[in-house]
């Protein structure tokens, strides 16, 4: 049986990737799959660690690129990693590790691994590009999960491999007839561009709820108007729980596991156009228009949000338009497709 170990390392947040590379182990382990995880969290991520078979978690700090010599030292050190047929790297600085090793394996791109031009300063992002590709030039395969990823990376992406996550636990007394919160759950920062949420609700009778944490909480939470309130780091069954309407502002989102978190509940989703999903829980043209939208049109972003809340009709017809494709990105499937991509890489 082929042992295959998923590493994600380091991480700032028990959320997206971190959610994503558990999901998937645990699906493979019950599906008889002989599949761990490694997990390089730090000290400062909101939620406990997990400890269970198959899945290794341990304390590590980014440390930006002097410590991806120390990281493939310390993962070459662990059974899981030195035992497995194929390592699969879920973030970039596991694949800069990796790329030191003899292992064979393969970088599982869930997003753009180096920052977008208004995220960092020209020389950084020009060097972590370039020490990004050298590093997924020595994988045996590039994975993306979307088109839209693929497209933004480029030609070093080999195949696409579409994720899938595990169901979240529908809310109990779903909101209805108008009530529930407009909510936004992401990390505070610049690509989250929570700022877009506070802007499109400024001034609406909308009731928005803001779940996460990071580095521009302090300022969010000065400048939140009086309709809206911060909650802090929170599960995602008590972030969905008086959910009515997930909004999605980032500048870029190669997949957007919360908006399909929100799908796959029925909740009706309104995203920027940067979300990889969005091809996905949108197949109407019509409903992608008023509820894909462009960062910049902030009146859009209230026009669209507004009529999720008073619109009773238009609200049903979203809520199962979405909640119909987001049946179709399962943990399960997800696990299908890692399997048969990572079978053709070892068999190459």
């Amino acid at each position: 049986m082929t042992r295959i170990c998923v590493i994600a390392a380091p991480l700032i947040a028990r959320s997206g990737v971190y959610n994503s590379t558990v999901e998937l182990v645990r699906a493979a382990r019950r599906a008889g799959l002989d599949w761990s995880a490694v997990l390089g969290v730090s000290t400062k991520a909101g939620g406990a660690s997990i400890a269970e078979d198959g899945i290794r978690e341990f304390s590590r700090e980014p440390s930006g690129l002097t410590g991806v010599r120390r990281l493939s030292r310390d993962l070459a050190r662990l059974p899981e990693v030195s035992g497995a047929d194929l390592l699969i790297s879920m973030v970039p600085q596991t694949d800069m590790a990796l790329s030191l090793g003899a292992k064979p394996w393969v970088a599982y791109l869930r997003g753009l691994p180096w920052p977008a031009a208004t995220e960092a300063g020209a020389v950084k992002t020009v060097a972590w590009r370039t020490l990004e590709l050298l590093a997924l030039r020595r994988a045996q395969e590039v994975w993306a999960t979307t088109p839209t990823l693929a497209r933004d990376v480029g030609s070093v992406v080999d195949r696409l491999v579409p994720p899938g996550l595990v169901p979240p636990t529908t809310p109990l007394g779903a909101p209805s007839n108008g009530t529930g919160d407009v909510v936004w759950a992401a990390r505070f920062s610049r690509d989250k561009n929570p700022a877009l949420f506070l802007d499109a609700l400024r001034g609406t009778d909308v009731h928005g709820v803001m779940y996460g944490s990071g580095p521009l909480e302090a300022e969010v939470r000065a400048a939140v108007p009086p309709n809206v309130r911060v909650g802090g780091w929170r599960s995602r069954d008590e972030v969905w729980s008086s959910a009515r309407v997930y909004v999605g502002t980032s500048t870029r989102e190669a997949f957007g596991r919360s908006a399909v978190e929100a799908a796959m509940l029925g909740i009706p989703v309104v995203m920027s156009r940067a979300f990889g999903c969005a091809e996905m829980l949108y197949t109407d043209a019509t409903l992608a228009h008023h509820l894909v939208l462009d960062p910049v049109d902030v009146s859009a972003w209230t026009s669209a949000i507004t009529r999720l809340t008073v619109d009773e009709e238009f609200y049903r017809d979203v809520s199962s338009h979405v909640r119909e494709n987001a049946q179709r990105l399962t943990v399960e499937s997800a696990v299908d497709n890692v399997r048969s991509a990572a079978a053709d890489v070892l068999i190459a």
